[in-house]
């Protein structure tokens, strides 16, 4: 999560086409998060996208923390009011 703020955004994994057609590989995926933040009152829009992650396959797991952690970065150098109570 990102200390301080709502954040709402949404997680996607998809399949990657085997190479040369005929379905799709079983081994790869791309897995992606979209996030804005202040939930209420959006600042910031970032979209992580990570090709075929290594260990574990869900965005939630490899994406949404990259964009976590970028929004908090952005919301604190900007000085953007926190919007949870503390």
């Amino acid at each position: 999560g990102v200390k301080g703020y709502k954040v709402a955004g949404k997680t996607g994994t998809a399949q990657v086409p085997k190479e040369g057609g005929g379905g799709y590989d079983p081994n790869k995926n791309i897995g992606s998060f979209i996030g804005f933040a202040p939930a209420d009152n959006p600042r910031f829009v970032v979209l992580a996208k990570i090709d075929e992650p290594k260990g574990v396959n869900w965005a939630e797991s490899t994406a949404a923390p990259i964009v976590g952690e970028i929004l908090q970065n952005l919301l604190n150098y900007y000085q953007i009011p926190s919007t949870e109570k503390q």
